[in-house]
């Protein structure tokens, strides 16, 4: 003989139970998200930090006075005492 009480008592304890797994899935999804999104953001940091090398890289040649004076004499400069000669 089962009474009415028990009845209620499992129905609740199923809805409970559903509910847990609910959210025990639904945070998984968010672990995956947030996984993905935080794979997306280191491969950027290395990008940026790539970036930065090369910039780093550019200001040190740009402090050399050779790579100065490579570059002055692509665009077409001469020195004081020096004479452009055509070709």
């Amino acid at each position: 003989m089962e009474r009415p009480i028990y009845r209620v008592l499992h129905m609740v304890f199923a809805l409970g139970l559903a509910h847990a797994l609910f959210l025990l899935a639904q945070e998984g999804v968010r672990a995956q998200k947030l996984a993905q999104e935080r794979a997306r953001l280191e491969a950027e940091l290395e990008k940026k930090r790539a970036a930065i090398a090369r910039l780093e890289a550019l200001v040190a040649a740009a402090k050399d006075p050779e790579h100065l004076e490579a570059l002055a004499r692509r665009l077409g400069f001469v020195g004081q005492e020096e004479i452009l000669k055509r070709r």
